[in-house]
């Protein structure tokens, strides 16, 4: 053990030497060696090991002295901008609102590098704004205070003063409903059904200009908070409330709650079978006609909202087709529309078989004239006998057209924007009702007829 404490000190000795001793040395020769040989003397009480150990302790000494003290600034002073620093605002809450406050701050520290990073490390440093003294509504400009806990540090605040507006709080009762989000994020066959929240109004305060912002509170059922994504009624708490005024901004308002918010939320899978429409586009050209069409299955099965899956049940989906080129029977595969609101159908692509046939020689139908979209008060009858009634000819595949009947198609005005009592040119349009409708071409015998509007007495 003293063996080895003696070569740790020979060790520091021997560092000491060649660091401290020789360097001194070395400049106490260059010093003397100017001088004539009457300094000998002198030489030779500096070339003595305890005068040079007496004079590199003095000089280290008197470095550590300068360096601690600061004496001489041995280093270059650097900044550190410290972005988006929140400010901690002093006020009475209970009876103030105060707008006009800055989101963020920006702090310009300066100082060594040494002290910045001290500074940087530090937590006792903040950004304030104290209003407490303010006992009345109005305009203020106040300064922003800064607290660091290193006396060194240098620092600029980005502003370094602000105008707020001190209103007096309000408050005001608020009807709550709710908007779910991220409801994409569901099963595609799922959706959110129902929501029932356990109350119906909050209490919202804020300035009264604020308040007079606000057009609705939202409680904000977020799917990805649920329990499960699965079929069923699940508990959600924790729910975020929001206020917004009339184009679905957010309005900065207190809103206060007496009992925390608890949703009920049902998930349900809604799906119909909906039928598939042939719909022919332009007309096949001249001599042919389509005498059939079939699909590789006539229906599929459309997942989404009920409202929308009610309506579609009804009317079905179009699937689009040009014949403006067939002449002969066509066999292809089409995609299946998804109409809007339909999350997912059972199938996205059909095949569809058509057969093409010679046209048959034109038939004429006679058929009644309905009038729809009548103005509110107004009604409306054709002004004589031959305006009721407008012959059709029809063109199409034989089959297809022995078949026809009345209530296949229609043949209506359209009197949307007709507001004065008057006598009108209407413009006659057709619709084809059934699917052999669509597959024949109706052409009317006139363009126009005259149609009365009155009001209803």
């Amino acid at each position: 053990m003293m063996k080895k404490l003696s070569n740790i000190g020979k060790s520091i000795a021997k560092t000491f030497d060649k660091h401290v001793v020789i360097p001194i040395t070395r400049i106490v020769l260059k010093i003397t060696s100017g001088f004539d040989k009457s300094s000998h003397k002198l030489e030779s009480i500096l070339s003595k090991q305890s005068t040079l150990l007496f004079l590199s302790l003095m000089i280290a000494v008197f470095l550590f002295i300068v360096v601690d003290q600061k004496i001489l600034n041995l280093t270059t002073n650097s900044a550190k901008v410290f972005k988006n620093q929140e400010a901690e605002v002093l006020y009475n809450e209970e009876r103030f609102v105060v707008t006009g406050i800055p989101e963020s701050f920006d702090i310009t520290l300066i100082g060594s590098k040494a002290d910045l990073y001290i500074a940087e490390q530090s937590t006792s440093h903040k950004v304030r704004l104290d209003l407490t003294d303010i006992k009345e509504p109005g305009t203020y400009k106040i300064d922003v205070e800064y607290e660091i806990g290193h006396s060194a540090i240098d620092y600029e605040v980005n502003p370094s003063q602000v105008t707020v507006v001190v209103s007096l709080k309000e408050s005001r009762n608020q009807s709550l409903s709710y908007n779910v989000i991220n409801q994409n994020h569901l099963d595609n066959t799922l959706e959110v059904s129902n929501v029932e929240l356990n109350v119906d109004q909050v209490v919202i305060s804020g300035a009264d200009f604020q308040l007079e912002k606000v057009a609705s509170v939202e409680a904000l059922i977020d799917v990805d908070k649920l329990p499960s994504l699965s079929e069923g009624t699940q508990t959600l708490k924790d729910i975020i409330l929001k206020a917004y005024d009339k184009d679905g901004n957010v309005v900065d308002v207190e809103i206060n709650k007496k009992e925390d918010i608890v949703a009920e939320v049902t998930i349900t899978s809604s799906s119909r079978e909906v039928s598939l429409n042939f719909v022919p586009v332009n007309n096949v050209p001249f001599g042919n006609a389509i005498s059939s069409y079939s699909f590789s299955q006539s229906t599929v099965t459309a997942y989404g909202s009920a409202e929308v899956l009610d309506q579609l049940e009804q009317d079905g989906i179009d699937i689009q087709i040009d014949v403006s080129k067939l002449t002969s029977d066509y066999s292809a595969e089409v995609e299946i529309p998804k109409p809007a609101g339909v999350k997912q159908l059972s199938a996205n692509r059909v095949k569809v078989e058509i057969s093409v046939t010679q046209s048959s020689e034109p038939i004429t139908m006679s058929l009644r004239v309905d009038a729809i979209n009548t103005p509110n008060g107004m009604v409306a009858r054709a002004e004589t006998e031959d305006d009721a009634t407008v012959l059709v000819d029809v063109t199409g595949a034989a089959n297809v057209i022995q078949n026809l009947k009345d209530s296949d198609v229609q043949v209506y005005v359209d009197l949307s924007g007709y507001t004065e009592e008057k006598t009108y040119d209407v413009p006659i349009q057709i619709r084809a009702n059934t699917a052999n409708a669509r597959l024949v071409t109706f052409v009317p015998k006139r363009e126009t007829v005259k149609i009365v509007l009155r009001k209803n007495s």
